[in-house]
């Protein structure tokens, strides 16, 4: 399947590739938190029922998620740390979604703005406006693999 995934991707300009590494992403997170917690819902259902029901959840959540950092790495699209940032990020809003859609939750202004926050440390990260503002170097780990790449060439 990888072997596809390349083929179609080594053609695609860069905003196809944060597309589809994307997709990947919110899809396998998607099923992670609805396995974790749509037996919520459920509260006199076994531990063995919701593991048989959640564990499908865990599988379909591996393959995406491998596809994904498998795309994310092979494209230098995003760092670790980046990858763990747009992980929280896509569990929030999963969690969000299920407890107010699902669990019928309310939706306090205090969950808003810790989401913000979130965005926050993500723009900080991926920009990395805080190492410039106080004047430390950063590598630029795309351009220095792409040289190396050059260089065996």
């Amino acid at each position: 399947m990888l072997i596809y995934i390349n083929m179609f991707l080594d053609k695609q300009s860069e905003p196809v590739k944060y597309a589809f590494f994307l997709l990947m992403f919110v899809f396998a997170q998607g099923a992670s938190m609805w396995g974790q917690y749509f037996t919520l819902k459920y509260p006199n259902m076994g531990m063995v029922e919701a593991f048989l029901r959640a564990i499908p959840f865990a599988w379909i959540d591996w393959a995406f998620m491998s596809v994904a950092v498998y795309i994310g790495d092979r494209y230098k699209l995003v760092t670790p740390t980046q990858d763990t940032f747009l992980l929280i990020i896509i569990q929030f809003i999963s969690i969000i979604a299920i407890n107010y859609f699902w669990l019928k939750q309310t939706l306090t202004k205090s969950d808003i703005a810790c989401f913000f926050i979130i965005l926050l440390g993500f723009y900080i990260s991926f920009s990395r406006v805080a190492s410039k503002a106080v004047g430390i170097k950063v590598e630029d780990k795309k351009k220095d693999d792409n040289e190396k790449e050059d260089k065996k060439k």
